[in-house]
C-alpha cells in the first residue's frame, strides 16, 4: 500500500506540472467581462486523467448533455468537480477559498471557475457571470444545495442561481453522483465538516480503487418553471436516478 500511495503521489505532482503548462499553452477565449477561459477539450481530458492516477473508475448512465446548459448535481466531496468536468468540459460556481486548495484550486482557476465572496453586490456578480457563460454556450455547474452531504440523500435544493438559466434560456442538467467502494457506498471521500482534504487524498491514493457513478438525468427546459419549480424538478430527477440502484 505504501508504495501505490508514493507512485500515485509521484503521478499526481507531475500531472499538475503538466497542468500549468496546459493552463499557458491551450487556446484561450476572452469574454466580455474580461475573463479569459480555455478551451474545454483540452481540461476535461486532464480532469480524466487525474481521476485514473486516483484510481478512481468513472461510470455514467444516461448521456451527457449534446447541448450547453446549467448542470446542478448533488455535492459529496472535491472530486465531484474533476468528475463532472471530465464528462461535461464544465466550468464552475464555488467559494472563493477553492482558489487556494491544492490541486482542486489550480483547477478550478484553470477551468474558468466563477468564485463567490462575500459582500454587496455579490449576488447580482454572480447571477451576471453565471449568465455570461451560458451565453457563450459552454456548461456551467453548480451545487445548489450550498455544501457537501455523504452521500446518503440528496439535500434541498437552493433556487436562488437557478435564475440565470431562465434569463439565458439554457436548460437546466440533473446530474446525480454517487461513490461506491467495493460495492458499498464510500464514507471516506465525503468532504463534510470536519474532514480533511489530505487525508481524504491520502484515502483514495491508497485503496486499490474506487467508483463514481454519474447519472445524466433528462435535461429540463428553464421555460418550463420558475426558479424554484426549476430546483423542485431537478432535485426530484436526481433522487429518483439515485434511489432507483
Amino acid at each position: 500500500m505504501a508504495v501505490r500511495v508514493v507512485w500515485r503521489f509521484l503521478l499526481l505532482l507531475l500531472h499538475m506540472l503538466t497542468g500549468i503548462w496546459l493552463s499557458l499553452s491551450i487556446h484561450k477565449t476572452q469574454l466580455t467581462d474580461g475573463k479569459i477561459l480555455p478551451d474545454p477539450e483540452p481540461v476535461a481530458r486532464w480532469s480524466a486523467r487525474l481521476l485514473r492516477i486516483m484510481g478512481i473508475q468513472v461510470v455514467t448512465h444516461g448521456n451527457p448533455p449534446k447541448e450547453p446548459g446549467l448542470i446542478v448535481a448533488n455535492h459529496i466531496s472535491w472530486v465531484d468537480i474533476p468528475t463532472i468536468n471530465s464528462l461535461t468540459g464544465a466550468s464552475f460556481l464555488s467559494k472563493d477559498s477553492i482558489r487556494y486548495w491544492p490541486v482542486i484550486g489550480w483547477f478550478a482557476i484553470a477551468s474558468g471557475t466563477v468564485f463567490i465572496r462575500r459582500g454587496k453586490h455579490e449576488a447580482q456578480r454572480v447571477s451576471a457571470a453565471i449568465s455570461e457563460r451560458l451565453l457563450e454556450k459552454r456548461n456551467l455547474a453548480i451545487f445548489p444545495e450550498g455544501t457537501t452531504s455523504d452521500g446518503s440523500k440528496v439535500r434541498r435544493f437552493f433556487p436562488r442561481l437557478l435564475g440565470a438559466a431562465i434569463d439565458t434560456h439554457s436548460p437546466v442538467i440533473p446530474v446525480g453522483l454517487r461513490y461506491l467502494s467495493e460495492g458499498k457506498r464510500d464514507t471516506r471521500i465525503p468532504y463534510t465538516t470536519g474532514r480533511s482534504f489530505f487525508l481524504i487524498l491520502l484515502s483514495i491514493l491508497a485503496r486499490r480503487g474506487s467508483e463514481v457513478h454519474v447519472y445524466f438525468c433528462d435535461p429540463i427546459p428553464s421555460s418550463d418553471c420558475d426558479r424554484r419549480g426549476l430546483a423542485e424538478a431537478a432535485h426530484d430527477a436526481i433522487q429518483a436516478a439515485l434511489s432507483d440502484t
